[in-house]
């Protein structure tokens, strides 16, 4: 079929209505129990202005079976947008800022993160 085309994940995200996700095969972002970048680690993907409301839940959103990752994260690496992660879920309480491409030790917000909002 010639008129089939593959289309990146955050392509597909955007056309699916913009719901962000965990788990992708080409990450947006990994999130690692460990610093630099080591340990345990969990992907995450979003079209622009998106997120994932809740990393504490495998679907992302509060429903499904609970991950390993609430709570958890030391380390991030962001291989494309800028993010803003933040220590509750929907989005709200302490946040790291933005943050763009790069790997971050989180410091004083280590083992806070519970959401992840993708700005650009």
């Amino acid at each position: 079929m010639s008129a089939v085309k593959e289309i990146n994940d955050e392509v597909a995200a955007t056309c699916s209505g913009g719901v962000g996700f965990l788990y992708g095969p080409d990450p947006d972002v990994i999130l690692y129990k460990d610093p630099n970048q080591s340990g345990q680690s969990i992907g995450l993907n979003a079209a622009t202005g998106d997120g994932i409301p809740n990393i504490g839940f495998a679907d992302g959103q509060g429903g499904g079976f609970e991950t390993t990752f609430n709570d958890q994260t030391s380390s991030i690496r962001i291989i494309r947008g800028e993010w803003q992660f933040f220590d509750n879920a929907g989005y709200s309480g302490d946040t790291t800022g933005r943050l763009g491409p790069g790997n971050y030790f989180l410091g004083a917000s280590d083992d806070k993160i519970t959401s992840a909002f993708r700005i650009v």
